[in-house]
C-alpha cells in the first residue's frame, strides 16, 4: 500500500514537472515571437499560493546575491509596482516589457509609455477589462465594475444619467458643509484649538461617506459630537428614504451608519471567504464582518423598495444624483431584445452590488486623495503658501456658506487647487497599475517605439500608473531641489504643483510653455517646468471645456483643466482612461477641491513634531533650529508614503502622519 501511494505521489510530482516545463517553453516561445522585451521568472506572481506565500519566500531569496536576483526577484513582489515606480523601466532600458513564467496565464505586460496604454484604453474591445479579477467586488451582485461586453454597456447606460454636471451642485455644498464640521471637530467650535490630529485619514474617510451617502442616496449623516449649526445648514440625520442613519429601524441589530462603517472596516473577510464559511465560521472578526453585510444589504434592499414605490407613484427625487433612482428604473428596462444578450433587466442583486461599489469607489479613493494632499502641502510650506493665495483671490474672504459652484469651482480647478489635487493624483494615484487583458487564442498588434509587436493571447496587461506618472518623457521637469532624495536625478518624485501652472497664451518659439511664476515651491529659481517634456508638447486651450459624453455617459474630456499642463494621452490616468473610465471623475475633482478650499482658505496644516520636541521646546527654538527638527519630520513622513500598500486602493495602512491645524498667521514655520 506504501509503495502505491508513493507511486502516485512521484506521477504527480513528475505531472507538474512536466507541466511546468512545457508550460514555460510555450510561455517563452510566445514572448520570443511577440518582439516585446521580456524577463523570465520561476513563478507566476499572481497564483494565489504565491501571493498567500511570497513574503516567507523573499526573505530568503533577497539573501542571494543580487546579480543572480536582479531584476527578476524584484518582480515577484506583487507591490513592485510601488516600490520600483519608474525605475525598474528605466534599468530595463524600455518602458514595455513582458514577465514570463510557467502557467496557463503565465506571460504578463507591463508598461509605463504613454503612447501604448492610449492604443490599449482607445481599443476597448481589443483589450477589455480581465473581470476575472473583480469577482470579489461581486459581494452583492454584479455591476458596473466587475462586467464587461454588452453586459457593462446596460450597466453603464443605467447607472450614467446621474453624474451630470447639475447634480455636481449637491457634491459641492454636501462638501462644503462636511468638510466644516471636520474642521470644526479638529480646532473646535470657537477655531482655535491647536492640537495634534492622528486621525486624518480615518476623518478624511468619514467625509467622503457622508458625501457620497447624501449625494448618492439622499441619506445625510451628522459628524459625530457635532449637532450644532454651522454656518449654511445644520448637522442633522436626514433621509428621503425613511432610513435613520443613526438609530436601529425594526429588524435591524446595527444603525445604517454602523453597518456601513463596519462592513467597509472588515470588507477583506467578505470579499475573500467563500460565503458558506463567511456564514458558518465561529470566529469574532468573522462574526462581525457578517453581521455588517446582512445589515447593510438589508438597508438597501428598503431603500430600492421605498425608491421603487416611488417611481411607481410617479415620484421624483429633486434632491441629488438619485443614484438608487437610476437602478431601479434599470430595473424595470429590459437591457436589450439582442438574442446575444440577456433580456432582463437589472436583477435586485446586481442593483445593491451597484449601490456597494459606488459607496466604496465613491469614498475611499477622494479620501485617500484629501489626507495625502493635506500631507503633501504640510512638507511642502511654500506650495501651501501659493495655494491659500490663490483661495484668497478666489473667495476675497467670503464664508464658505457664500461660495458658488458656477463662479468659483471653474477657478479653483483652473488655479493651484487644481494643480494640488492634479499633483498628489500623479504622485499617489488610487490604483499603482490598471489591468486589461488579451483574449484567449486572439494575439493583439501594439506599435511600440515605431516597431509593431504582438501581444500574444491571453495575457493579462498592466498600465503602471505610479511609472508613467513619473517617466521624464512625458512631464516637465527639472533638477532635484535641495529636498529630494539623495540620488535623484530629477524631481518627478517631489510634490510640486507649479509644475501643472503654465501661461494659457504666452509660448516660447520653440512650443515650449512658460510657467505663471518666475519660481516655484521647492526653491528652484525662475522655474524649470519648460512646457515640454522630451519633446512632447504642452496642449492648451483659451477656455475650460465642460465634459464631453457620449451614448453610454462616457466622459471623453481630459482629465486636467485646460488652464492647466495637459499631459500627452496615456500619460496621467489616475481615473483610468478611454471607455471604462471612471464615471464618478467629475464627483471626486469637485469633493477634492472643496475640502482643499474649505481648509486652506481659514488654517494653514503643518507636521506635527510631537515625535521630536514638545510645543515648548520648539517655541524656544532658533530658527534653524525648527527647520532642522522639521525636516526629521518631513523626513519621517516620506518613509511613510513609500510604505503605502494595495488592497483595492493605495493607503497608508499600518502607519499614521501626525497634522495641526492652525490658523493662518499662526504658524511655527515659514517657508
Amino acid at each position: 500500500m506504501l509503495g502505491f501511494l508513493s507511486a502516485i505521489v512521484a506521477a504527480l510530482v513528475l505531472a507538474w514537472i512536466y507541466n511546468t516545463y512545457t508550460s514555460f517553453a510555450r510561455n517563452l516561445a510566445a514572448a520570443k515571437a511577440s518582439r516585446i522585451p521580456y524577463i523570465c521568472t520561476p513563478v507566476y506572481m499572481l497564483s494565489l499560493f504565491w501571493l498567500l506565500t511570497h513574503r516567507l519566500f523573499l526573505r530568503y531569496l533577497h539573501k542571494l546575491p543580487t546579480k543572480w536576483t536582479r531584476p527578476w526577484l524584484d518582480l515577484l513582489n506583487p507591490e513592485w509596482g510601488w516600490i520600483e515606480r519608474h525605475d525598474m523601466f528605466q534599468e530595463l532600458g524600455t518602458d514595455t516589457f513582458l514577465t514570463v513564467a510557467p502557467g496557463s496565464h503565465g506571460v504578463m505586460l507591463w508598461t509605463a509609455d504613454a503612447n501604448v496604454i492610449g492604443q490599449i484604453t482607445t481599443r476597448r474591445n481589443d483589450f477589455p477589462k480581465p473581470i476575472h479579477m473583480y469577482g470579489s467586488l461581486d459581494i452583492f451582485g454584479k455591476n458596473v465594475v466587475s462586467t464587461e461586453g454588452q453586459f457593462w454597456r446596460y450597466h453603464r447606460k443605467v447607472v450614467s444619467p446621474p453624474f451630470t454636471e447639475k447634480n455636481n451642485h449637491l457634491v459641492w455644498s454636501e462638501t462644503l458643509r462636511q468638510a466644516q464640521y471636520m474642521l470644526t471637530s479638529w480646532v473646535g467650535e470657537e477655531g482655535n484649538k491647536v492640537r495634534t490630529i492622528t486621525t486624518v485619514a480615518e476623518d478624511s474617510m468619514r467625509l467622503s461617506l457622508h458625501v457620497i451617502s447624501k449625494a448618492g442616496f439622499g441619506v445625510q449623516l451628522s459628524w459625530p459630537g457635532l449637532e450644532h449649526s454651522i454656518e449654511g445648514g445644520g448637522n442633522k440625520n436626514t433621509d428621503a428614504k425613511g432610513i435613520k442613519p443613526t438609530e436601529k429601524l425594526h429588524g435591524h441589530n446595527l444603525s445604517y451608519t454602523d453597518a456601513l462603517q463596519t462592513l467597509l472596516h472588515n470588507l477583506l473577510w467578505v470579499m475573500l471567504l467563500p460565503r458558506f464559511l463567511l456564514n458558518v465560521l465561529p470566529f469574532k472578526n468573522v462574526k462581525i464582518a457578517r453581521e455588517s453585510f446582512r445589515e447593510w444589504g438589508m438597508y438597501m434592499d428598503e431603500t430600492f423598495q421605498a425608491k421603487r414605490a416611488d417611481i411607481a407613484a410617479g415620484i421624483t427625487s429633486e434632491d441629488g444624483l438619485d443614484l438608487m433612482g437610476a437602478l431601479v428604473k434599470g430595473h424595470s428596462t429590459p437591457r436589450s431584445h439582442d438574442k446575444d444578450a440577456e433580456s432582463q433587466a437589472l436583477t435586485k442583486q446586481e442593483i445593491l452590488g451597484n449601490s456597494f461599489v459606488f459607496i466604496l469607489a465613491g469614498h475611499e479613493t477622494v479620501a485617500n486623495s484629501i489626507h495625502f494632499s493635506m500631507v503633501y502641502l504640510a512638507c511642502n510650506i511654500a506650495a501651501q503658501r501659493r495655494l491659500q493665495s490663490d483661495l484668497d483671490t478666489i473667495f476675497h474672504g467670503r464664508p464658505a456658506s457664500e461660495w458658488d459652484y458656477e463662479n468659483d469651482l471653474q477657478k479653483l480647478f483652473n488655479g493651484m487647487a487644481g494643480a494640488c489635487m492634479n499633483e498628489e493624483l500623479r504622485l499617489v494615484p488610487p490604483v499603482v497599475g490598471i489591468p486589461k487583458s488579451t483574449l484567449p487564442g486572439h494575439p493583439r498588434s501594439l506599435m511600440l517605439d515605431g516597431t509593431r509587436c504582438n501581444v500574444p493571447g491571453w495575457v493579462l496587461i498592466n498600465l503602471m500608473t505610479s511609472a508613467v506618472h513619473r517617466n521624464p518623457k512625458f512631464w516637465p521637469t527639472g533638477p532635484p531641489s535641495a529636498l529630494a532624495e539623495p540620488g535623484a536625478v530629477n524631481d518627478l518624485e517631489e510634490f510640486r504643483p507649479e509644475r501643472w501652472l503654465v501661461s494659457e497664451k504666452s509660448k516660447h518659439p520653440n512650443g515650449q510653455a512658460t510657467e505663471r511664476a518666475n519660481g516655484h515651491a521647492n526653491g528652484h529659481a525662475n522655474g524649470h517646468a519648460n512646457g515640454h517634456a522630451n519633446g512632447h508638447a504642452f496642449t492648451l486651450s483659451a477656455t475650460a471645456k465642460s465634459p464631453e459624453t457620449d451614448d453610454l455617459g462616457v466622459n471623453t474630456s481630459t482629465d486636467t483643466s485646460a488652464h492647466l499642463f495637459q499631459p500627452p494621452k496615456g500619460a496621467y490616468i489616475p481615473f483610468s482612461d478611454g471607455h471604462r473610465a471612471c464615471i464618478g471623475r467629475r464627483f471626486a475633482q469637485v469633493e477634492i477641491l472643496a475640502v482643499l478650499a474649505v481648509i486652506f482658505s481659514q488654517y494653514s496644516v503643518e507636521l506635527a513634531l510631537d515625535e521630536f520636541a514638545s510645543d515648548e521646546e520648539v517655541e524656544g527654538m532658533s530658527d534653524t533650529a525648527k527647520r532642522e527638527v522639521w525636516e526629521k519630520a518631513r523626513q519621517g513622513v516620506l518613509r511613510k508614503m513609500k510604505g503605502l500598500e494595495s488592497i483595492i486602493t493605495l493607503q497608508m495602512r499600518r502607519e499614521k502622519v501626525s497634522l495641526r491645524f492652525v490658523k493662518r498667521g499662526g504658524e511655527r514655520f515659514v517657508e
